[in-house]
């Protein structure tokens, strides 16, 4: 008789008690890690690449973990691997407010930034008034130029505290890009307004005035755009604003104020290609076509599929009496609207301020 056979009853039942207790302390023995603590303080300190790796070396272990799910979606989205990352945000379950804003952000900047529009729609039905969650759904919609949809968030926008100010940003980039050009230059005086310092206007300082600029003297009201943009460079200067001041003064004809403010736009950036330009077209109006050559080709140099570098270059050459060369340059010109036609199916999504 075995010696098993022995053991008394009582014996059996204690072994059967602990038998699961052993089990699961040898499958914690092989699955335990400390890589999702590692993950942790990696991300903490913004180490993104080694947080991600950890978390998922903490998966690899324990397939089941949610933080350590969470974690990996984290740092994918701050990779902007926005399509890696949702497989994990799936396994992660429940996502805060925070979670879903860095999700979607990731979302906007990825191969497919319309779909955002789902997850920012799931963050405002979460949390109506989120200014960041609209700021960026205003962005999408603006470059798929959906304008009621940007006219309706305005709305929505105004009903807000601390709203107006995006609003009346929203409505002024719609009306900029439909050229209602009265109706821009409502908007931006109204977003200056509100915010002088342009501290809340998501719109950058620069792009903001260009924008304005350009309103301003497509309605004939050169001399406000003038006075706006006297104040901006006076606070920050910048190439494109004082090339937008001596445009002004080259349209009221005054060609020695132009130069200068073309030179000093130079100053601050001598690849202005616009800058260069316009310098091109001060010397024509004082027929000095060689001078106004020589701009140019410092032009073409920085841009030479530029077509107001090519365009100006053909009418300098025709003026210098030199026709082949002219030609030359409309030869350039025809290829460069044959590839822009042949690639015009695909437009890159374009990037928008807000």
């Amino acid at each position: 008789m075995s010696r098993n056979a022995n053991r008394p009853p009582r014996f059996w039942i204690s072994y059967l008690a602990i038998l699961p207790l052993l089990l699961a302390g040898t499958a914690w023995n092989v699955t335990r890690s400390s890589a999702l603590a590692e993950a942790e303080r990696a991300a903490t300190i913004g180490d993104t690449e080694t947080a991600l790796a950890r978390a998922l070396d903490h998966l690899d272990r324990q397939p089941w973990s949610k933080p350590a799910a969470l974690l990996a979606a984290r740092n994918l989205s701050r990779l902007d691997r926005s399509e890696t990352a949702e497989p994990y945000y799936k396994r992660a379950g429940r996502l805060s407010l925070a979670d879903q804003q860095l999700r979607a952000y990731a979302i906007v900047r990825g191969p497919h930034p319309e779909q955002a529009i789902i997850a920012y729609d799931k963050i405002l039905t979460q949390d109506p008034d989120n200014l960041t969650a609209l700021r960026r759904l205003a962005a999408v919609l603006l470059a798929r130029n959906e304008t009621q949809a940007l006219l309706d968030l305005a709305d929505r926008l105004d009903r807000i505290p601390r709203g107006a100010v995006l609003a009346a940003t929203v409505r002024a980039v719609v009306h900029h890009n439909d050229k209602n050009r009265e109706a821009a230059c409502a908007d931006f005086e109204k977003v200056l307004e509100l915010d002088p310092q342009l501290k809340e206007t998501p719109l950058a300082r620069g792009l903001f005035f260009d924008h304005l600029a350009e309103d301003l003297v497509s309605t004939g009201r050169i001399d406000d755009a003038r006075k706006y943009l006297e104040r901006a460079v006076e606070s920050s200067p910048n190439a494109p604003l004082w090339n937008w001041l001596g445009h002004i003064a080259f349209l009221k004809g005054e060609l020695d104020q132009a130069d200068r403010d073309f030179r000093r736009a130079l100053v601050l950036d001598p690849f202005h290609v616009s800058s260069l330009i316009n310098l091109a077209k001060v010397e024509l109006q004082r027929k000095q076509a060689q001078a106004a050559l020589e701009h140019l080709d410092q032009a073409r140099a920085v841009a030479p599929r530029s077509y107001g570098v090519l365009y100006n270059l053909a009418t300098v050459y025709r003026q210098l009496g030199r026709p082949a060369e002219a030609d030359q340059i409309q030869e350039s010109i025809r290829d460069l609207r044959e590839d822009a036609a042949a690639h015009d199916q695909k437009k890159p999504w374009p990037n928008y301020a807000l």
